[in-house]
């Protein structure tokens, strides 16, 4: 039963996660947009979720996107912060 409870604990983590990131995404999105655009965006999402759970393919390759380039730059920060220091 343990192994049980990790998985459920991990797959509730994960979605706590996606929806931080579909929260920072969302934002992102509609700060770009004009009132109408955005108006016309969201209910295009809604439409989407009442059909299906499936992420819009266009939606998921942003994200996906948008993490790779986060952490392409948290590594190029750590690398040089790491080469910034004298080895001990």
């Amino acid at each position: 039963m343990r192994w049980y409870f990790w998985w459920y604990r991990l797959e509730a983590d994960a979605v706590k996660a996606a929806r931080f990131l579909a929260l920072v995404v969302g934002r992102a999105h509609a700060s770009q947009m004009d009132g109408a655009t955005r108006k016309s965006w969201l209910a295009e999402l809604r439409r989407s979720r009442e059909r299906s759970r499936d992420t819009p393919s266009w939606l998921w390759v942003s994200v996906v996107e948008l993490i790779s380039i986060h952490e392409a730059a948290y590594l190029e920060h750590c690398r040089g912060f790491a080469a910034a220091k004298p080895i001990e």
